[in-house]
């Protein structure tokens, strides 16, 4: 084995050496939080908190849209209502019993 012939190299050496070293540790590091992040477990309850709080922004624009148009809002909410209730609305008209006209009183 020749030894390098000046410091500058073993300098270069010893500090090459420095910088595997800490790149071996650093990528043991990150391959154990990766493997921490990829559990199934840990990704489900990711998943579940990326949902809940893409649900809570989405609920807090309507509310916001809501107040800022109340008038619209009913007007939505009511003809959904009535789209939602047109079978039980026309059951009950077409299952109706004729009925005697009301007395009127005098």
């Amino acid at each position: 084995m020749t030894m390098p012939p000046n410091n500058d190299e073993i300098f270069n050496l010893r500090t090459l050496a420095i910088e595997r070293d800490l790149a071996r540790t650093n990528l043991k590091r990150e391959t154990a939080a990766a493997k921490e992040r990829f559990k199934p477990s840990n990704l489900v309850e990711e998943a579940k908190t990326k949902a809940s709080k893409s649900v809570r922004q989405a609920g807090g624009k309507a509310i916001d849209e809501i107040k800022a148009n109340p008038v619209l809002s009913a007007t939505v909410a009511a003809t959904a209502m009535l789209i939602a209730m047109r079978k039980p609305i026309a059951r009950l008209i077409a299952n109706r019993n004729p009925s005697e006209p009301d007395a009127i009183e005098e």
